[in-house]
């Protein structure tokens, strides 16, 4: 059932077994699958069904971090979340994240990688990616192949994969089920601003919502899941400081610590020694057709001989947005995104990154376009019916070949977790009335010499296999990572798990530390951030809450029926 919070009376006070606040894809999954598990659950989010600019605002965050996104580029606080931006690409963690390491100092996951892995594939059902196999050497149609003729993995792999959803707008692909699912209720523009504790034990007593006409909702359930994205959940445990006077869970000064985004630069090209034309430079697609593409990453064995920290690279396209490329292509849809119909086709975030240099002349490109008009006329007609017409699977971005079999790579690589890059409540409220955050995003010195570190192993290894080297676009690699450095679309840390209430703000089931009844289902969670963009973890992570509710649920009845029994 679906209600908006204009149907809601000012003053009225919402029952269910579950509450679950915040409907991006962690919201959803937790209340399709508990809902379908029998249990009666409300499911409420800030926003609606469209972008509404009031209610966005909410979330923006107060003072300046030059080295933070604008929230209103991060996230969308509407059904379906971040889903709405989210570009589609699937990849789990790696054993290698949740292992201790010399490189992330005391960090400690509660959990293995093997107690997440068996919920891969069902994540993988909810993305609509295919199977739960990230590997190239795993897939018949692709094992016989490889990134250029001659590389083999060994210390640097080539056969590790990302695969593409649909791509999977959450509140798009599941309106159906979210409308027709029994026992469960969607509540729309409806924000949650506290978490209403008992002062006598760590219990909810209810949720306190609003909307932004002024009515005001409260909510009991026997469980409470916050899903209202990584720095949103934090947010509202820092405001929910009615009992804890220092935030909600922020028992041992843990809560909005440890903010870790991803590192990501272009700092190298890769020149290959091989035919150009058999260069593996796109997408692929697997036996059920779904879009994969390889990556360059490195041994579990070689992290630890070279002390790296976990990355990835991939080739990537030469900017767009600098018409020195030559490339017709590249510049019409440099243009295009540039136009006034440009943040119709990716999400603003993607957009903007692309026209960074928006201010110069478009002569040079319209030069590029009219040396070689018929390409690009076919690769419109072409790129726009996969992308935006074609029924099913769309393809998730274009490539462009390099005839001279030089690539520009784009690396991204883990955040390591550092206790003073942190997120904290800041004096100026939102329009509800509550705290905005401000961010201290920070990064160290050792980062910016491991990316440059990473590159010169990948450029080792090409020329001791003789198949290519990289060259460094800038006289100073390390100049040049440290001028990119930015982040805050992938937010993780600030309600770290640990197996002891000390070391963090949620236990390995996802709990407050502490409490029975409130959970966190979000990135914020993460204890490290690994070379993986967020979303599939989540829903792994969301999927097993899910379960453990479930299980939790189900003993607890069979424990009533067996007591009652007794008389």
């Amino acid at each position: 059932m679906r209600r908006d919070s204009t149907t809601i009376l000012s003053g009225s006070h919402l029952e269910a077994d579950v509450a679950v606040v915040g409907a991006g894809p962690a919201g959803i999954v937790v209340a399709l699958e508990l809902a379908r598990g029998g249990r009666r659950v409300l499911l409420i989010d800030s926003g609606g069904d469209d972008v509404n600019a009031d209610v966005q605002g909410l979330g923006e965050l107060s003072g300046e971090d030059p080295a933070h996104v604008s929230m209103s580029l991060a996230t969308s606080r509407r059904l379906g979340g971040a889903s709405n931006l989210w570009g589609g690409r699937c990849v789990p963690f790696d054993p290698i994240d949740f292992a201790p390491r010399e490189i992330v100092g005391d960090s400690r996951w509660p959990v293995a990688y093997e107690d997440l892995e068996p919920y891969f594939l069902r994540a993988c059902d909810w993305c609509v990616c295919g199977d739960a196999i990230f590997n190239a050497r795993d897939i018949r149609n692709l094992a016989g192949h490889s990134l250029v003729p001659g590389f083999t993995d060994g210390d640097v792999l080539a056969s590790s994969l990302e695969r593409w959803s649909l791509p999977t707008n959450f509140a798009r692909q599941y309106r159906a089920a979210l409308k027709n699912t029994p026992g469960l209720t969607v509540v729309t523009n409806l924000t949650c601003t506290e978490v209403v504790c008992d002062p006598s034990q760590p219990k909810v007593l209810h949720l306190r919502a609003q909307s932004l006409d002024g009515r005001l909702v409260t909510i009991s359930a026997s469980d409470y899941v916050l899903a209202c994205g990584g720095l949103e959940v934090t947010r509202l445990l820092f405001a929910s400081n009615r009992v804890y006077p220092e935030g909600l869970g922020n028992h041992s000064g843990h809560l909005g610590r440890w903010y870790m985004a991803h590192i990501e630069s272009r700092i190298a090209v890769a020149l290959f020694a091989t035919p150009p034309r058999e260069t593996i430079f796109g997408h692929e697609r697997d036996h059920g057709g779904v879009y994969v593409r390889r990556r360059l990453t490195f041994s579990p064995e070689h992290q630890a001989a070279e002390r790296l920290s976990n990355a990835a690279m991939w080739l990537v396209n030469p900017e767009v947005s600098d018409p020195s490329h030559g490339n017709a292509i590249l510049s019409f849809v440099y243009l295009a995104l540039a136009s006034p119909m440009g943040r119709f086709f990716v999400a603003e975030g993607i957009r903007q990154a692309h026209i960074k240099n928006a201010r110069q002349s478009i002569r040079p490109h319209l030069t590029n376009i009219l040396g070689n008009i018929p390409s690009t006329g076919r690769f419109a007609v072409s790129f726009g019916y996969r992308r935006f017409l074609k029924r099913g699977r769309k393809v998730p971005g274009f490539f462009v070949p390099s005839a001279t079999n030089v690539y520009p790579l784009l690396y991204h690589g883990e955040h390591l977790p550092h206790y003073e890059s942190r997120v904290e409540l800041a004096p100026e409220r939102d329009a509800l009335g509550v705290p905005r955050l401000r961010t201290r995003l920070w990064f160290a010195d050792e980062e910016i010499t491991q990316v440059v570190h990473a590159h010169r192993c990948v450029d080792r290894y090409l020329r001791e296999h003789g198949i290519g080297h990289l060259d460094y676009l800038h006289a100073d690699p390390e100049a040049a990572v440290r001028a990119q450095l930015f982040g805050g679309y992938h937010q993780a840390g600030t309600t770290r798990m640990s197996a002891l209430p000390e070391h963090g703000v949620v236990d390995s089931n996802l709990a407050v530390h502490g409490f029975r009844d409130l959970y966190v289902a979000s990135s914020s969670n993460f204890v490290t951030s690994g070379q993986a963009n967020s979303t599939f973890m989540i829903l792994a992570f969301a999927v097993r809450l899910a379960d453990y509710l479930s299980r939790h649920h189900d003993a607890a009845v069979n424990n009533l029926t067996h007591t009652r029994g007794l008389y």
